[in-house]
């Protein structure tokens, strides 16, 4: 009897356990959209100098983005991605590291 009780409570925990992991992907995807949605307001300002900002993925806390057209190589790059550091951190309320990629490197 003592068996059964036992499995059913590892049952139980591997439920709560699914549970938590259920809650933690929403809030992955939650930050995601706003990750999008913040860079797609960017966008129009970096496009009318005729560079661009492209989301490649989310890992956590870190953003990778390819930084296109007149972006690539210019010296203010740094700057812009700065910007678009803060505007991410003031949008999802956590901090967020900005990483770019090269034009060239697979999707990650």
């Amino acid at each position: 009897m003592l068996n059964s009780v036992q499995k059913v409570d590892v049952k139980d925990d591997g439920a709560a356990v699914q549970d938590a992991a259920d809650g933690a992907d929403l809030v992955a995807i939650e930050r995601r959209k706003i990750i999008e949605a913040t860079l797609a307001s960017i966008r129009p300002n970096l496009q009318r100098d005729k560079g661009d900002c492209e989301l490649i993925d989310v890992q956590g806390d870190k953003v990778f983005v390819r930084m296109t057209g007149a972006c690539v190589g210019c010296q203010l790059s740094s700057m812009t991605l700065n910007g678009v550091q803060a505007k991410l951190v003031e949008a999802t309320g956590r901090m967020i590291r900005v990483i770019p990629v090269g034009g060239n490197l697979p999707h990650l």
